[in-house]
């Protein structure tokens, strides 16, 4: 249930009350409220005060006393905004987010429930989640027979959006129409998502200014190992000729010209005779001693 306007809460809290009581069999005892202006007007207190409803406020810029119904919002609020994103929609479409979360939602366990589930706690009975999709995937939807000719095709191509209150069916956004559709038959591509947005890249120069200089895909070798080299200032890209500066862009300086400085020449010797080597010089070695003179034995016989 969805309010145009936050005075349309007195009608609301009606017809949840009678919604309630009827499926629970049961009595509202307590409302917890921030005491806000819609919950506080005359006809609000009078008629709670009819029921026999007690009232319960928090104090004033305290949004943690009233902690249950504002972390539900803020889950809500996220979840929400989480699948607007992925199935790439218009934030108009946020209606239909808010509600197919809240419909998965009921159907998983909680903190305060963590082995039952919301809606089996109220209908005392275990959800059917056989007919869960992925919110804003693709889907063909069946176009039935007094709604199409012959040689036409079968089936048109939609965005999936939620799950209608009181169908046994999806609801279906078609791009042709424009408009929504309930079926009980697609077949679904939960891969693919059409979106509704230009997911393209935004051109942001302006159209009279000049074109802006082309992006670096390759930088020249500048040789050796020094991986600086490109954030050197004397380095300059190569880029391509006639190509207009951008406007207020900064002006890169390169090196000043060089003039090559002239190679010496080398100039010929007159010819000469051919260079003999000569023998490398013997040092002179000492005169060897003259061999030592031989000594004579002599041996003394003696005769009888």
């Amino acid at each position: 249930m969805f309010l145009k306007r936050k005075s349309d809460a007195f009608d609301a809290f009606k017809t949840f009350k009678a919604y309630a009581e009827n499926q629970l069999n049961a009595k509202i005892k307590a409302l917890q409220d921030d005491k806000a202006g819609q919950y506080m007007s005359a006809a609000f207190l009078k008629f709670t005060d009819d029921c026999g409803i007690v009232r319960c406020h928090s104090t004033r810029n305290r949004p943690q006393l009233n902690g249950v119904a504002e972390r539900a919002n803020r889950t809500i609020s996220d979840h929400a905004t989480t699948m607007l994103v992925q199935s790439k929609l218009l934030a108009s479409f946020w209606k239909l987010a808010v509600s197919a979360y809240v419909h998965v939602w009921n159907r998983l366990p909680t903190a305060p429930l963590p082995h039952s589930t919301p809606y089996t706690e109220w209908y005392k009975k275990k959800p059917d989640v056989s007919n869960l999709r992925v919110f804003g995937c693709a889907a063909y939807v069946l176009i039935q027979q007094d709604k199409r000719k012959s040689l036409q095709p079968h089936m048109e191509k939609c965005i999936f959006v939620g799950y209608p209150t009181g169908y046994k069916g999806w609801l279906f956004y078609n791009l042709s129409t424009k408009k929504t559709i309930i079926s009980e038959r697609a077949v679904f591509d939960e891969r693919s998502f059409p979106g509704l947005k230009q997911t393209g890249s935004i051109n942001l120069w302006p159209e009279n200014a000049p074109p802006p200089p082309p992006e670096l895909t390759d930088l020249p070798d500048f040789g050796g190992d020094d991986d600086d080299a490109p954030n050197q200032p004397n380095h300059t890209p190569d880029l391509p000729p006639d190509t207009p500066p951008a406007p207020n862009a900064p002006t890169l300086h390169s090196d000043p010209p060089t003039t090559p400085k002239p190679e010496p020449t080398i100039t010929p010797l007159p010819d000469s005779p051919p260079h003999t080597p000569e023998p490398p010089a013997q040092s002179p070695l000492p005169p060897a001693p003259p061999p030592a003179p031989k000594k004579a034995h002599w041996q003394i016989c003696s005769t009888s």
